[in-house]
Parts: structure tokens; C-alpha cells; sequence
């Protein structure tokens, strides 16, 4: 192992040992930390630390701006919530249901495969969509609604029972 002090101007990993002393080895390369300490942890987009991959994809742009001022742990919320998704099932069921069979009618549509053939000269593209099951959709959510009453009817009985609702906090509650 390198004396570290005889070679001041070269980079060290400088993360600390298990003795409690600096490591002496070198950073890998564009990184600030050597193998053992830290150098292989991915960055950036593939890391798995995305800030708003799912969630900003999949909301609206009023939906996402009000996204950091929904209340966590607040049941009252989570089923505001489910009845929007629920309300948008409805709305596609209806748009699907106007002609279902009909060619033109893409709501709900999904690109689901694409084959690609030749015979000779001549190559054709198939393009094959499918809807998705808005029934089961819709009952899941009429399911997930249900629960979440359920569990709000226990929260409020529970409420009544260990507190008078003068704000006095539960037991249970920090």
C-alpha cells in the first residue's frame, strides 16, 4: 500500500476505515470514492432515484402541481382520490360503449403489437390494439372506495371511544 503522505498532489477515496483512518486508495475514475467505499453506486436517471418518473408521467399538469400538497396518511384524501380515478373509468367505459366495434372510436385504445411481414416485394404492417377491461377496472375501485370507508368509519369510532374530538390527541398519535 502507498504512503499517502509521500504523494500529496494524487486524488485518495478519503472515505474512513474501520480503524477510523482515511482510505488510500484512488477514486475510480469520474467518481469521488474508490470501489470498496462507494464508486460503483450508479447515478443519474437508471439509478433508481427518480424524483417524479411515475407520477409526473402519469398526472395531469394540474394534478402533479398540486401532487406535494396531498396530505399523506389521510384516508379522506386517498378516497377523493379513488373516486377521480373512478370518475375517469366511468368516462372511458361511456366513450368505449358509444361504438365499441367501431374502427374510428380509439378511446381507451393500446398499442399493444406491431408485426411487420414481406412476401416477395410486397411488406405489410399490422397494427393490433386493445382496450383495456374498464369493468374490472371500475370494480377495483369500487372496491379500494369500499375499504377505504371502511377503514374511516373505524379511525372515527376509534376517535370517539380515546377522544371527545376536542382535538385532544390519541394515544396512538405523536
Amino acid at each position: 500500500m502507498d504512503d499517502v503522505s509521500d504523494q500529496p498532489s494524487r486524488r485518495i477515496c478519503g472515505a474512513r476505515n474501520r480503524q477510523g483512518h482515511p482510505c488510500g486508495k484512488s477514486p475510480m475514475k469520474g467518481r469521488t470514492r474508490c470501489a470498496a467505499h462507494g464508486g460503483k453506486t450508479p447515478k443519474g436517471r437508471h439509478s433508481g432515484n427518480l424524483r417524479h418518473g411515475l407520477y409526473s408521467n402519469a398526472l395531469t399538469e394540474t394534478e402533479a402541481a398540486a401532487w406535494d400538497t396531498v396530505p399523506l396518511g389521510d384516508v379522506d384524501a386517498e378516497i377523493r382520490m379513488c373516486k377521480v380515478w373512478l370518475a375517469r373509468a366511468f368516462e372511458l367505459d361511456n366513450a368505449i360503449s358509444n361504438a365499441p366495434a367501431s374502427l374510428t372510436n380509439k378511446a381507451g385504445m393500446v398499442l399493444s403489437e406491431i408485426r411487420q411481414s414481406s412476401q416477395g416485394e410486397a411488406k405489410a404492417t399490422d397494427v393490433i390494439t386493445r382496450r383495456p377491461d374498464t369493468a374490472l377496472r371500475i370494480n377495483m375501485l369500487l372496491g379500494r372506495i369500499a375499504s377505504l370507508e371502511k377503514v374511516r368509519a373505524e379511525l372515527i369510532a376509534a376517535q370517539a371511544e380515546h377522544g371527545d374530538g376536542d382535538g385532544t390527541p390519541l394515544p396512538w398519535v405523536d
